[in-house]
């Protein structure tokens, strides 16, 4: 049986992954994963949990487990592979598609690191390294067609999230399971689904929430935690007593709080309004139509460095594929607890601005491809683990 590593670090990597691990059952899989890639039947040699970070800074506290996670990765590459995958995380997936190159060893790039938005200097990293790419993002192909070769295939599939995003509560049941009163309006908090993001947003988020909830009292926040966080969060919120909010996670958490199959989408489908930090998540709201702002803070370090290595004006995914600022972005000094509280009361104070947004939506995913993402990437993983080319 042919040996396939799939190498993640995010939890949105994981989601897309767990997907291809499905589907991926006549093959021996091992690898980087999170909790859905592990459910789905992948073992795993090391969780992303233990390499997830965000910022250059924030990576330093977790320099020594990245650094062991690696070495032995490129152990189990060295045993005998016959196909890595890797999705996104560039810093550590580039120097891995590296070493299995050396190896001779088939390689595929499933979700490409953003080198438009910075790390252009990436590019001929992962072009010399990678027999195939698979992207998502329509304008990724201008890119990469230059380099398309007989040594470097280019594949745009669309968007996963068209095809894993699957609701199954209506407002009324999952208010219920949360024991919240009909008449009260849901806001979702999601703060990230890691550490740091935790730590820096979350009680950021909570302190607008009570702000919030000072002008609005028919609000109930919810906050769905990732399996991975889940306890984190529980500590930050504990602190918060007298303040309207539920905290969910996963059917694959054993924490005592409500669990759903789905907890971050039935959120936003529920909720008339959400606060959410950058990342996938802001993509997700805007395909369930889901108003929402973009907040996101990191150390000042980073941030200053960030900012001289990004090329575009936006940070979120939807304002960045419409080209233009379709979602307010509230970045560091903007992004505390006043500005949150007044932006998201604009919000809920005034239908034609959550209308107008919703309708941006729209647009934003007509651009992200058909259906049949993870079909199509399945289908060229396994073209090449079978006939060796594509």
């Amino acid at each position: 049986m042919k040996k396939v590593f799939i190498s993640v670090g995010e939890i949105s990597g994981d989601n897309y992954a767990s997907e291809l691990v499905k589907r991926l059952k006549n093959y021996s899989l091992i690898g980087i994963a999170g909790p859905k890639m592990r459910a789905a039947g992948l073992t795993p040699v090391a969780n992303i949990e233990d390499i997830s970070v965000v910022g250059l800074t924030e990576a330093l506290s977790k320099y020594s487990k990245i650094k062991q996670v690696f070495k032995k990765s490129v152990e189990i590459l060295k045993e005998g592979v016959d196909l890595l995958i890797v999705v996104d995380f560039p810093g550590f997936n580039i120097k891995l598609l590296k070493e299995a190159k050396k190896l001779g060893i088939k390689t595929v790039y499933f979700i490409s690191p953003q080198v438009w938005a910075w790390g252009k200097g990436r590019v001929k990293d992962i072009v010399e390294n990678t027999d195939v790419m698979i992207s998502i993002l329509p304008f990724e192909e201008e890119i990469y067609k230059p380099y398309v070769s007989d040594k470097f295939k280019f594949f745009y599939v669309g968007h996963p999230l068209l095809d894993i995003i699957k609701t199954y509560e209506t407002e009324e049941s999952f208010k219920e399971k949360l024991s919240v009163p009909k008449h009260k309006k849901i806001v979702g908090l999601l703060a990230g689904s890691r550490e740091s993001e935790v730590n820096v947003l979350l009680p950021i988020m909570l302190e607008s929430a009570k702000l919030i909830s000072r002008t609005f009292e028919n609000i109930h926040f919810v906050i769905p935690a990732t399996v991975n966080m889940v306890d984190k969060v529980l500590e930050k919120v504990s602190k918060y007593k007298d303040l309207p909010v539920s905290v969910i996670t996963s059917k694959l958490s054993d924490a005592n709080v409500p669990k759903f199959e789905n907890p971050s989408y039935e959120v936003m489908k529920n909720s008339v309004f959400s606060i959410i930090a950058s990342g996938t998540a802001t993509l997700e709201a805007s395909i369930i139509s889901n108003p929402f702002i973009l907040v996101y803070k990191v150390s000042p370090l980073t941030f200053f460095i960030g900012k001289r290595l990004v090329s575009i004006p936006y940070l979120g995914l939807p304002n960045i594929i419409a080209g233009k600022e379709v979602v307010p972005e509230l970045l560091q000094e903007e992004c505390n607890p006043l500005n949150i509280a007044n932006k998201t009361l604009e919000f809920l104070t005034d239908e034609n601005l959550r209308e107008n947004q919703i309708k941006e939506f729209e647009s934003i995913k007509a651009k992200l491809g058909e259906k049949g993402a993870i079909e199509r990437t399945y289908n060229i993983i396994n073209r090449l683990l079978e006939t060796g080319q594509v």
